[in-house]
């Protein structure tokens, strides 16, 4: 833990601050995987007390991004294989109820960006490290575009999970398929067809 450094006490509750923290800190392997936390090291070294290094911790257990044994250890949890395909899975039929939900109520400008994303994801084939990123943005930019609910955090929460368990995944189709995909994508979302989204949205994952 050595790479973290105290967190800005904002506006922002304190937990919230240190859930994304520490979530970031996973992702980007400042905490490695299958790595020890300790909550009275960690809130040292953040400047902040134990409680709200606690409740980041259990907040990031529920979504599977560390595990904790009572007594014994909390630890950054490992990607394993299972874990990627489960995540791929999820991923996908939850994109795609997003865009189902979302696009009979789209505004022109809103499905405007969303083109605008899709096509570069569309440029992005081919480069690795590029075509995740903008399938993150595009992903995101449709859940944002969901009503707000009791579930709207959870699912906040999981996209934090998912970036990590599938951050080094490229595609599961052929770049050929995916160019396909997102020409029909493109269709769908002009037409406002949340069937014909849905499904394509899914293809994408491999659904």
């Amino acid at each position: 833990m050595s790479g973290l450094t105290p967190i800005d006490k904002g506006k922002q509750l304190l937990a919230d601050s240190v859930f994304q923290y520490l979530g970031a800190a996973i992702i980007d392997g400042t905490l490695e995987q299958g790595s020890r936390i300790r909550d009275a090291e960690l809130a040292e070294k953040l400047n902040v007390s134990r409680m709200p290094i606690r409740e980041a911790l259990q907040r990031l257990e529920r979504i599977g991004l560390v595990e904790m044994m009572p007594s014994r250890y909390t630890r950054v949890t490992v990607v394993t294989d299972e874990l990627v395909r489960a995540s791929l899975a999820y991923a996908g039929y939850k994109c795609g109820i997003e865009i189902s939900a979302t696009l009979p109520s789209m505004t022109d400008e809103q499905a405007d960006h969303a083109v605008e994303l899709l096509d570069a994801m569309d440029g992005a084939l081919g480069d690795a490290a590029a075509s995740i990123a903008a399938r993150i943005a595009f992903s995101r930019y449709i859940a944002s575009l969901t009503a707000e609910n009791i579930y709207k955090q959870h699912l906040e929460d999981l996209d934090l999970a998912l970036e990590r368990n599938l951050t080094h995944v490229g595609p599961v189709v052929s770049d050929d398929e995916l160019r396909e995909n997102y020409r029909r994508l493109r269709e769908a979302i002009r037409a406002r067809d949340k069937v014909a989204a849905e499904r394509l949205v899914r293809e994408q994952f491999g659904l």
